[in-house]
């Protein structure tokens, strides 16, 4: 995957966790064409960047703790 690619993906996964939208991995993988383990990996690195990502259990959907 190309870094333009790569940027754009976790844009998408930004905004889809700011807006509670995301869905399971499993279904964000097949949105983004990546393998479950490659939204973890993404996850992951927004988080190291401080982004305060966390998976809702209740909604199976990723979201953002507080807005940007």
């Amino acid at each position: 995957m190309k870094f333009t690619e790569y940027a754009e993906k976790l844009e998408i996964i930004k905004h889809l966790a700011e807006h509670k939208r995301t869905g399971t991995p499993d279904n964000l993988s097949k949105k983004l064409r990546v393998s479950p383990r490659t939204i973890e990996r993404m996850v992951q690195q927004l988080r190291d960047q401080g982004y305060p990502i966390v998976y809702n259990r209740f909604r199976f959907t990723y979201e953002m703790r507080e807005k940007f």
